[in-house]
């Protein structure tokens, strides 16, 4: 078990330092994993829907789950949206 936690940590880390060198491969990674979870959102896919905040955000807890997907989507596009922005402009 060791080992198997070993290998997967040495090939995280490898590629954790791949990414710190190529910025630009960084941020397209992320705008895609931003893309996929969009998606999940808009489609309804329940794993993209399910809120694990742990009573931080309170302000939302009145909320029906429609509110809360229409909050969730709004983030991601703002995050999906800096994130391109980023790409676009990095030198």
């Amino acid at each position: 078990m060791t080992e198997i936690f070993e290998a997967v940590n040495g090939k995280a880390e490898l590629f954790l330092d791949w990414m710190r060198s190529h910025p630009r491969c960084a941020l397209l990674f992320v705008a895609c994993l931003l893309s996929f979870w969009l998606t999940g959102m808009l489609l309804r896919w329940k794993w993209a829907l399910h809120w694990q905040n742990y009573g931080k955000m309170w302000i939302f807890d009145d909320c029906n789950p429609e509110i809360r997907r229409r909050i969730g989507i709004a983030v991601v596009c703002i995050a999906l949206m800096a994130d391109l922005l980023l790409l676009i402009v990095w030198r």
